[in-house]
């Protein structure tokens, strides 16, 4: 991408924008975070666990020997001593990779929200195009991406051989000592390379993640021209605004009071926006939007939930949503579910002595009856 469409990205990224980036797989993430995290795992396991487990080998293998000459070499024995042996290694590596992919798992959810993003699997010629491959290992990006990998390993072995060189005083390599001595030595050596790695790793994911999220922002923002496109795919047809102007002015005049006065909930901003909702099981497959409204005709809604105690709900970020994403005969957009799910099942408990007056309204509504004021 060109400079000049860089520069020309002034406006931040919408929400639809950030959506349709998640769906296909587009995250700010750093690799060296699941890269520590799994360390991380796996080192607490060998503190915690080590030292019962290397002991616990080594009464396997001194069992083993002790026994060999009473070990039938054939079919069944060796069969045998394999189960035993396989058994073992599992008690010892199977918490070990269980810890390991458990910690991959959780830092790539954290950083991904644990989306499932089905598209990026998808079977694309794209991601199989030799052309596109070489651009992205040679190009510009992949250049950057060598440069700050090599300066990784450059900090990673620099730490490392310090470290090393601190233990060359160690007498372990000017002295005899017993074998104990030495796994003893091997085993702190081991943990702590091990720990400043994890260390290390740590400072780099954090330095990492931090520029990976403000790149990734960069890349989402749009161009004026982007944003307005955007609204305008947002405009409702025109008869279709029609349509909501007559529902309006018949909320208004009083025509629609019936609308609202046979509602679930009405939820509010409190005082800008109104949005009342219906869903009637065996009649509606999700909720439905029979009124909104904002300002003069939000209060108006308001005014008749009172008078017909429909339970009002104030949810300033739903209720917004609600009215701008929300069509009046329509049922509530798909992305709204979960959240009017948990409002409408907390109306249902608090407030059910309004559902069993409301059952006998609908059925007046359904014969045309008048609602009066």
């Amino acid at each position: 991408m060109s400079d000049v469409d860089k520069s020309s990205k002034t406006e931040e990224p919408t929400e639809k924008k950030l959506g349709e980036a998640r769906s296909k797989g587009q995250f700010a993430k750093a690799p060296e975070i699941s890269m520590t995290t799994t360390l991380l795992a796996g080192l607490l396991i060998i503190l915690f666990f080590a030292p019962s487990k290397a002991e616990y080998m080594a009464e396997f293998t001194k069992s083993l020997f002790e026994n060999l000459d009473s070990i039938i070499l054939n079919q069944v024995g060796a069969s045998s001593m394999l189960k035993e042996a396989y058994g073992t290694m599992a008690t010892v590596v199977l918490p070990l990779m269980l810890a390991c992919f458990f910690a991959a798992f959780v830092s790539e959810g954290m950083q991904t929200g644990f989306s499932y993003t089905p598209k990026v699997i998808d079977p694309s010629l794209n991601k199989f195009n030799p052309i596109t491959g070489a651009k992205k290992i040679f190009g510009i990006k992949g250049l950057k991406t060598f440069l700050i990998d090599f300066l990784k390993f450059l900090a990673i072995g620099t730490v490392v051989w310090l470290t090393l060189l601190i233990f060359l005083d160690h007498p372990i390599f000017y002295a005899p000592i017993p074998i104990e001595e030495v796994l003893r030595f091997i085993y702190i050596l081991f943990l702590v390379l091990f720990a400043i790695l994890v260390l290390l790793l740590i400072v780099i994911a954090v330095i990492n993640f931090i520029i990976k999220k403000k790149e990734h922002h960069e890349e989402m923002k749009m161009t004026k021209q982007e944003v307005k496109d955007e609204h305008k795919s947002k405009e409702v047809a025109p008869e279709v605004k029609s349509a909501q102007r007559k529902k309006a002015r018949e909320l208004l005049s009083g025509q629609g009071a019936q609308d609202v006065s046979t509602a679930d909930v009405v939820v509010t901003n409190p005082t800008h926006y109104a949005v009342a909702l219906r869903y009637e099981k065996g009649t509606d497959h999700a909720p439905v939007v029979v009124a909104k409204g904002e300002n003069l005709l939000a209060r108006r809604i308001k005014a008749i939930a009172i008078e017909f105690e429909v339970p009002l709900v104030e949810n300033k970020p739903v209720a917004r949503s609600l009215f701008a994403l929300g069509r009046v005969g329509e049922v509530i957009p798909l992305e709204l579910y979960r959240v009017v799910a948990e409002i409408l099942a907390n109306v249902y408990k608090v407030h059910s002595y309004y559902f069993h007056r409301l059952k006998a309204r609908r059925l007046l509504a359904r014969k045309k009856s008048p609602v009066v004021f």
